[in-house]
């Protein structure tokens, strides 16, 4: 198909297929910009949106040069092509790759949020964007200006919560199925969760990729990356189990000095006898 991007070697992305020019921003969902500093820019802006009667999350992305992505190389820097740079760092392309192959192996729903596509938006579109929120940088450079904004449609997760209905034990399962497709994660933390299910994939690494190739990286570098994913879920699940046992206690002291306070109370319940003395 004509619309899949990026055009490069392995998983591509197809195009929303709604009337993106019908768009209404309902509520700007994060991240919040506070926290960062004026150097730092984060890879985009998530918005709930209305397409068509359907709401959405629309991820807008920020426009970042080749210079701001090339990674540094000793001694292998001419190996380094800006082709590559754009189509595997970008973030924006980072998510289509990801989200290109969960959708190819029809497991975007089971092992991740949803995605419909990407979009590209209209100025009038933009134009909405800073009438409503006051958002105009998009850390376009020179080469960038006249480029429309790139974004992701993907489901809203309703749920607050980090797990949701789903155990730990089986959003594991899935970050498992996940690496075994060749998507490595490379950002595994409680923000990049809700309701079980991941969002984020803008530092994705997609099988093929430049931080797999053994003539830019050791091989000890790689396999570490492999590992990564997996070892960060664990420290986030041991993490996340310690705050549920301290919250346990907390309640259970709760509960103890909630008891009545008399000399007859045994921590059991007794049955008032009837027999007369």
């Amino acid at each position: 198909m004509a619309d899949l991007i990026p055009d490069t070697t392995g998983p591509k992305l197809s195009a929303f297929r709604g009337d993106i020019e019908k768009i209404e921003f309902l509520k700007y969902l994060g991240p919040d910009t506070s926290a960062f500093s004026r150097e730092e820019v984060p890879h985009g802006r998530v918005f709930l949106v209305r397409i068509e009667g359907s709401q959405y999350a629309l991820k807008v992305f920020n426009f970042f040069s080749i210079k701001e992505l090339k990674p540094f190389a000793f001694n292998r820097e001419h190996l380094i092509k800006d082709h590559y740079v754009r189509y595997h760092l970008d973030p924006f392309y980072s998510e289509c790759r990801a989200f290109g192959r969960l959708v190819e192996k029809k497991k975007d729903d089971a092992l991740a949020v949803r995605c419909y596509g990407y979009a590209f938006l209209p100025q009038p579109v933009e134009d909405q964007i800073e009438r409503k929120f006051g958002i105009d940088d998009w850390n376009r450079e020179p080469e960038d200006e006249g480029q429309p904004l790139r974004a992701i449609v993907k489901d809203y997760i309703r749920y607050k919560s980090l797990c949701g209905r789903k155990s730990l034990s089986a959003m594991r399962s899935n970050l498992e199925q996940l690496n075994r497709l060749g998507i490595l994660n490379m950002d595994i933390k409680e923000d990049n969760y809700k309701g079980g299910r991941l969002f984020d994939f803008s530092i994705a690494i997609t099988n093929p990729h430049m931080h797999l190739w053994v003539i830019l990286r050791s091989a000890e570098g790689i396999i570490e990356d492999l590992k990564l994913d997996l070892a960060l879920f664990d420290s986030m699940a041991k993490k996340l189990e310690a705050q549920r046992a301290q919250k346990r206690g907390r309640w259970s002291e709760g509960v103890l000095r909630q008891r009545p306070q008399n000399k007859n109370y045994a921590g059991i319940s007794k049955r008032r006898s009837t027999k007369k003395e």
